[in-house]
């Protein structure tokens, strides 16, 4: 079997109830959370950026930064195929 390689991709996901921040201001109660992930390869560069707008700079900053430090590409490349942990 060849092995293949992904280059660069984007993936969109939702955090579900994020634990420990409240939507409050949105209407109230907790909701998911998207999350867009940009990979690119060449440049071993990985970021991550908060879609919902309701969530403060810090509440989406302090997920971009856990999500940096608590993720591995390889967890979302192999959720392309299907194959979860």
């Amino acid at each position: 079997m060849e092995n293949r390689y992904v280059d660069r991709f984007y993936s969109v996901f939702d955090i579900p109830q994020h634990a420990g921040l409240d939507d409050s201001a949105s209407g109230g109660g907790r909701k998911a959370t998207r999350v867009m992930m940009f990979y690119d390869r060449a440049k071993n560069r990985r970021t991550f950026q908060i879609l919902n707008r309701d969530l403060s700079e810090k509440a989406r900053k302090q997920i971009e930064i856990w999500l940096a430090e608590n993720t591995e590409t390889c967890d979302t490349i192999s959720g392309l195929n299907g194959a979860g942990p």
